[in-house]
């Protein structure tokens, strides 16, 4: 990883520096990539909180959130890494961007961190928050056309922290594997820690003036391209356990459920499913090599280290 001279190294704010991803990507901000950054600043609720105390321990600025002061809080801040919880409604998380833009921010991260809108199509059913996530996006690079600050959306797929469960169809303790649709659709998982490490990386290579314009505004990462195959005969080896069970279970009647109930009461984990099963998690095509080239800055955490993990 690179690093800047003391008078020279850029500033981060992280909004929702607390949360269940925001709480690790500020932790690599502040340990991995601590030489890069002259102050790491974590906006929250509540600073009080144990999360906050023990970023502050490790570092960081903790700074409570008021979203109607928050360009006057960011002034001088050279990157924004927007991370409020999806429960934050549309009208305040839109409220970060403005306040990015107004306070001159040169590189600003979308609330993204997931599937990319560019593969997916749920046309007809679309989930709120996805669409809530789109209008954002669509609102904030309109609000910063013509300016200094950069809109970066960073897609990374499905943490892995969070992928082998029965809900998204792994369940490693009966051995059982239920996806929807064909078991050899491929489909992209990467780990909170790495995410962390993408987004330190893309802050630097989009502020060097040698290396902006390599810096797409939309990015792409994954940590492992598996399948729910590869990751049954994974299991197996690492756990040293027989090959489960495969189960497909019908995408398109998964689809017309989805459909009936038009996007409202749908569970989002249902949508990541039918993501798996149709393709649309495919991250072979990937920006992986500009962020960490040749993993020389990192070593990207497989779907196997989470298995051996656990």
């Amino acid at each position: 990883m690179s690093s800047s001279t003391s008078s020279t190294k850029p500033s981060v704010a992280i909004i929702g520096g607390t949360g269940q991803l925001g709480e690790p990507i500020t932790s690599v901000f502040l340990t991995d990539y601590k030489a890069s950054f002259s102050t790491v600043r974590v906006f929250t609720r509540d600073p009080s909180a144990t999360k906050a105390q023990d970023l502050a321990k490790k570092g960081a600025e903790v700074v409570a959130l008021d979203l109607n002061s928050l360009a006057t809080a960011l002034a001088g801040t050279d990157v924004v890494v927007n991370l409020l919880a999806s429960s934050v409604s549309e009208e305040d998380r839109n409220k970060v961007g403005e306040a990015a833009v107004k306070a001159g921010v040169k590189v600003f991260f979308l609330g993204e961190f997931g599937l990319d809108h560019r593969l997916v199509d749920f046309s007809g059913y679309e989930h709120p928050e996805w669409a809530e996530k789109q209008e954002i996006a669509k609102a904030t690079r309109a609000i910063a056309k013509g300016t200094q600050t950069k809109v970066i959306a960073l897609y990374s797929s499905i943490f892995v922290e969070i992928l082998l469960g029965p809900y998204l169809g792994f369940d490693l303790q009966n051995n059982v594997f239920t996806p929807y649709g064909p078991a050899s659709q491929k489909f992209a998982t990467t780990s909170k820690a790495d995410i962390g490490r993408a987004t330190a990386s893309l802050s630097l290579l989009a502020l060097d003036p040698k290396t902006a314009a390599s810096v797409p505004d939309l990015v792409r990462i994954a940590g492992s391209i598996v399948t729910f195959e590869d990751v049954r005969d994974i299991f197996a080896r690492v756990k040293g356990v027989p090959k489960g069970e495969i189960q497909s279970v019908d995408i398109e009647a998964a689809i017309a459920r989805l459909r009936s109930e038009k996007g409202h009461a749908g569970n989002l984990l249902d949508y990541i499913r039918v993501a798996l099963g149709k393709n649309w998690a495919d991250f072979s095509e990937n920006d992986n090599e500009l962020v960490n080239p040749g993993q020389k800055a990192w070593k990207w955490k497989t779907l196997e280290d989470q298995i051996r993990s656990l």
